[in-house]
């Protein structure tokens, strides 16, 4: 994995590198260096800046579980009672469909939860930083040597070599347009849905906007799966206004701001069918951990050149077969 996203980011760190090497007089040694200290303290500042404000709203949401006590049963009573009266429910038989004591302890078992999703991904924390450490040091050299590296390989491969290129050229697509346009996208549709919330008055604001981002990486539903529930949710407790706010900036920007950003981030000539797209990243999520989100979809799209390049070059037996 490590190696596998160094090659990634030796595309994406492409122009920092030709800075460094035209500022440092053609020093492609210094220059690999700088710009692998660059992307070190990118990734320690996006890292720790992350882990940090998710670390301080998980321990927030555990002392409120556990410190509320009455206080919180008698901030929970007015709420319930607004859910249970409400006509819709009503007009279907549910009354009584929650009560406090069931609302109190989920909540406070989601901040238990929360603390103990926090102290596991603590303890990853030394295998993760030691994968970054592996992967920019393999940068290094792949910016000072890369190229040699891909005309051995491209010597050595039976492919030829317009098909050899024609790998190469969608390897370097796909891994800008997962960069660029899945984070980038993500970074925007998460600081919406945040600032939405804070506006609101949603509490933890900021830790649902740091999931949203994440959750967008999941092409067609992402977001969709924090702020619609939320929308519902207030408009059940009688926060009107709030809950209307809520769903009309989910479906009105957020849901549609991947297909304005996206074609302008990314290119129209490297995207794949949304369909492809969605089981790409699911399954590289799935297969691979949450960096899967990167090369999920490098595989599909080399999958499906090479299966391009074989309907090519097998074109008139295919056509025989299927006659």
């Amino acid at each position: 994995m490590a190696i596998l996203l160094a090659a990634v980011f030796a595309v994406i760190f492409q122009r920092p590198y030709k800075f460094f090497v035209r500022i440092t007089g053609g020093r492609s040694r210094i220059s690999a260096l700088l710009t692998s200290v660059f992307g070190m303290i990118i990734f320690a500042g996006l890292f720790f800046g992350i882990a940090g404000l998710i670390a301080t709203e998980a321990a927030n949401l555990f002392q409120n579980s556990v410190k509320a006590g009455d206080a919180y049963l008698n901030y929970v009573d007015p709420i319930v009672n607004n859910v249970n009266k409400n006509p819709l429910l009503k007009s279907f038989g549910l009354e009584n469909l929650i009560n406090s004591e069931s609302v109190s302890k989920a909540v406070s078992q989601l901040g238990q939860g929360a603390f103990s999703i926090l102290q596991k991904t603590y303890q990853g924390v030394a295998h993760f930083l030691f994968l970054a450490v592996v992967m920019f040091f393999t940068l290094y050299y792949f910016l000072v040597g890369g190229r040699n590296l891909i005309k051995k390989l491209m010597f050595l491969s039976p492919l030829r070599d317009s098909h050899e290129k024609l790998l190469i050229e969608k390897f370097i697509s796909i891994s800008r347009a997962t960069i660029k346009g899945t984070l980038v996208v993500g970074i925007v549709q998460g600081s919406i849905g945040g600032i939405t919330f804070a506006i609101v008055g949603v509490p933890s604001a900021i830790a649902w906007g740091i999931v949203m981002s994440f959750l967008s990486l999941i092409p067609m539903f992402g977001t969709s799966l924090i702020w619609f529930p939320a929308g519902i949710i207030m408009l059940l407790i009688g926060n009107i206004w709030q809950g209307i706010v809520i769903l009309a900036v989910g479906l009105g920007i957020i849901s549609i701001i991947d297909n304005f950003l996206r074609p302008e981030l990314v290119g129209k000539d490297t995207q794949m069918h949304p369909l492809v797209v969605f089981f790409a990243t699911l399954g590289g999520i799935s297969l691979l951990g949450f960096l899967g989100f990167i090369i999920g979809p490098i595989i599909v799209a080399l999958f499906l050149t090479l299966w391009n390049i074989y309907a090519v070059e097998f074109k008139g037996q295919l056509t025989k077969y299927n006659t």
